[in-house]
Formats: structure tokens, C-alpha cells, sequence
């Protein structure tokens, strides 16, 4: 069964959650594969109002699986604050359950955001994305798979605080970060999410040679892409379906 993508074809707020929330009830799987919490779903069940940056809008169907995927990037702060709205909600902790974030997931650290509200010109989120995004492009990011190698690395974390320091500086920022304070958030981030972390992309190629039913979940909207979007006032990711294989980590012939 091939996998169903569910795009919007403007700059965002389509009701794309709320048809995702529908579709999820006879789905197995539901991804994103871009962007991170410049995003925003919203669900209500009855009088309850739910709102995402980060999990999937099929978080309300628990027999749902959850993929945080290749191409996003994602802050665990908010996702955190999520997972603690929706254990008070539900009382369920999807972690390691049924939420499962990408290896090759770049993390957006408090450096990003620093960096991201110094724009003045475009009118960003202000929410590290695009910092993120250029951190991965420079092949210098840090990503979920990486967390393991760079917890208490005390050598990682000095050379990298001294690389944000110095662009913080050149960047105008008065803002700094310390290696301190980097093995800190490493280490919480570890803590938090370590059961989370998987090879996303394979889980979903077996799902769907099995013939479950993966609904591809794309965030922002068709006209907010990098490449085909009205730049510059676009995010920082590719938005449109051809992203959506691509950045779940799966191969293109699984969408028709």
C-alpha cells in the first residue's frame, strides 16, 4: 500500500491537522518529514483544545505510531513541553512506545535561537530553524544520532561553545554559551529522549512492505518552500511532496 502525503498548497493553515487527525484513524503510522516547531497543528476532541509544533496530529489515535523524521528539526525543549501536555491530558508517554525520532534529526539548540532572533528582515519564528538548517547544510549540526558520541565529551563541547561564541559575536549577539552549559543540555537530551531514538527511515519501509496504512504529514504550506516558494519570504526547509519520501527517509516509489 503506497503511503498517503497530505501537503497544503498555500502558506500553511489549510486544516491539515484536522484531516490528518481524521485519516489517522484507519493509519498505522504517521510522519513528518520537515520543518520543526515554526509549525502548528490543532486538534480538538470535544471541548478539548490540543496544540502541536512537533508530534504528529495522529498522536490522538493511540494505536497510532509516531515518526519525527529525517528531514525536521527539532527542538526537545518544546517537544518535551508537549509530551508533559499530553501525559496530563491522556496519560500516556508515547516515548519509545509509539514516538520514534530519526537518527538524522538535527537538533535545534538554545545557539540557534540566539542566532534566530537577530533577524529583522525576513520575520522568522525566531525558533532556531533556519539557524539549524544552515548548521546541517555546514555539515557542523548536531544530530539525535550523534548524542551518544558527544555526551560528556568535554573537548566537543569546548570547541563547539568557542564556534556559536564567535558566530554569536560576529552576528552582533551579546549572547554566549558555554561548554557547561552544552554538556548540560547534551546530557538532558540524552536523558529525555534516548529510548525515542531509531532508524525511522527503515521502520517505515518495513511498515509499508507490510502493507500498514503511512500518512506522510507536511507542515507549513506549498508556497513557504525554499526552492518553489514566494522567497524570501519562505522557511527554511523543502515543503512540497517531493520532500516528503525524502525527508521521512524512504524510497520515492512509496507514494504514487
Amino acid at each position: 500500500m503506497p503511503a498517503t502525503v497530505i501537503l497544503g498548497a498555500q502558506w500553511g493553515d489549510e486544516g491539515k491537522g484536522k484531516l490528518v487527525d481524521r485519516l489517522a484513524e484507519q493509519a498505522t503510522w504517521v510522519a513528518r518529514f520537515q520543518g520543526g516547531n515554526n509549525a502548528g497543528h490543532t486538534v480538538v476532541l470535544g471541548e478539548q483544545v490540543l496544540k502541536f509544533h512537533l508530534l504528529p496530529s495522529g498522536i490522538t489515535r493511540k494505536e497510532c505510531n509516531l515518526i519525527l523524521g529525517d528531514g525536521m528539526v527539532i527542538d526537545p525543549w518544546v517537544l518535551n513541553k508537549e509530551l508533559v501536555d499530553w501525559k496530563e491530558s491522556s496519560g500516556e508517554d508515547p516515548r519509545g512506545e509509539r514516538l520514534f525520532i530519526s537518527e538524522r534529526a538535527h537538533i535545534i539548540l538554545p545557539y540557534h535561537c540566539y542566532m534566530d532572533s537577530l533577524d529583522k528582515k525576513i520575520g522568522t519564528t525566531g525558533r532556531g530553524i533556519g539557524p539549524t538548517y544552515a548548521d546541517k547544510i555546514n555539515r557542523i549540526g548536531l544530530r539525535f544520532g550523534d548524542l551518544s558520541e558527544v555526551n560528556g565529551d568535554s573537548e566537543w563541547a569546548s570547541s563547539s561553545s568557542e564556534r556559536m561564541n564567535a558566530s554569536l559575536e560576529a552576528a552582533g549577539s551579546s549572547e554566549r554559551v558555554s561548554a557547561e552549559s552544552l554538556l548540560e543540555d547534551v546530557k538532558w537530551i540524552c536523558d529525555n529522549f534516548s529510548t525515542s531514538i531509531a532508524h525511522t527511515g527503515l521502520m517505515l519501509d518495513n511498515a509499508l512492505k507490510l502493507g500498514e496504512q503511512v500518512i506522510l504529514e507536511g507542515a507549513q504550506g506549498c508556497l513557504l518552500d525554499i526552492d518553489q516558494g514566494t522567497f524570501p519570504y519562505v522557511t527554511s526547509s523543502v515543503t512540497s511532496r517531493g520532500n516528503s519520501t525524502h525527508g521521512a527517509g524512504i524510497h520515492p516509489g512509496h507514494v504514487e
